[in-house]
């Protein structure tokens, strides 16, 4: 490990989101080289503390190879062991942004990715304490509670994000945060069948109220029509999100440009399809095809090479 070099640390980053990000890694191969590796090192890097938080790692899985055990938790891992783990990923993610440690193949690119895009340590602050709230809490009662969650585990992304894409206004990265929770928001949705039955709530109960709802009547047949309701109104505030962070595109260097209205535009998509079909959810994992992506990437490409023309 004390011989990594920078390549191979990036390398690894590369290789961990092309097997772990189906959603974000089609709109990175539109960024420029050191833009594209500073994203695929700025995932890596939350992908792997929320492992701490949330699932032992698999090291028979493509992408987290042998060198991530030391961070692993283990099997049946308790919350306080959990909590040390993510205190430790603190300590060195400090350690890491004055200068590149060996103990983890991410390090080396998660230095030169800090400070060569001079993203604030905060941001990673807040992400881990996303991972911590997670870890202390299942249940949300008010709107509120949920969106300092969402923007601990998604605005923080957004905001790093921002900083490697780089932006020419200071209301940019309110923006950036209202995008990162409508995203959140619509992963809240898609994923309600899975987090029900882990009796995770993400929906409010102050909104589950206003329907008559409890956590279990989520999954339950009989309810189907406040079910519907329920996420008719929930799809109309993600949508709110996504709305009012609209002028962020222009915000942000043309060369980014196409890469976060890829992003977009798959998770507008999704939020679509449940919002045309509620029901979906308790049913299956809500999401596009390769065919579907790829044309997403296709369309925006497209666009940004006529956008120089038509100015």
């Amino acid at each position: 490990m004390s011989r990594l070099t920078l390549q191979a640390s990036y390398a690894y980053c590369h290789q961990l989101m092309r097997s772990a990000a189906r959603n974000f890694y089609y709109g990175m191969r539109l960024l420029p080289e050191a833009k594209r590796n500073a994203m695929y090192a700025l995932y890596s890097y939350m992908r792997l503390c929320d492992d701490l938080a949330d699932a032992p790692i698999d090291e028979t899985k493509p992408g987290k190879q042998a060198e991530a055990a030391p961070w692993a938790p283990p099997a049946h891992a308790t919350l306080d062991q959990r909590r040390r783990l993510l205190d430790r990923w603190r300590a060195r993610t400090h350690a890491a942004i004055i200068r590149p440690l060996t103990d983890h193949p991410i390090w080396p690119a998660f230095h030169d990715m800090v400070n060569r895009f001079a993203i604030p340590q905060r941001v990673f602050d807040d992400a881990i304490d996303g991972q911590v709230q997670d870890l202390e809490q299942s249940v949300y009662p008010t709107f509120d509670e949920l969106y300092r969650y969402c923007y601990r585990v998604a605005s923080t992304v957004g905001l790093a994000a921002l900083h490697i894409w780089g932006f020419r206004h200071e209301r940019a990265l309110k923006l950036a945060e209202h995008r990162g929770i409508a995203m959140q928001l619509t992963n809240i949705l898609r994923d309600i069948r899975e987090d029900t039955q882990r009796g995770r709530q993400y929906v409010p109960t102050e909104d589950l109220a206003r329907f008559d709802l409890t956590l279990p009547d989520l999954i339950d047949p009989r309810r189907r029509q406040a079910f519907g309701q329920l996420l008719a109104f929930e799809t109309r505030r993600a949508r709110t999100y996504y709305e009012s962070s609209a002028e962020l595109e222009t915000l942000i260097t043309p060369d980014s440009r196409p890469t976060l209205q890829v992003m977009t535009s798959i998770y507008r998509k999704i939020l679509d399809r449940i919002s045309a079909n509620p029901h979906l959810v308790l049913i299956r994992r809500v999401g596009l095809s390769t065919l579907e992506k790829l044309t997403v990437v296709a369309s925006h490409t497209w666009q940004a090479t006529l956008a120089p023309l038509r100015a």
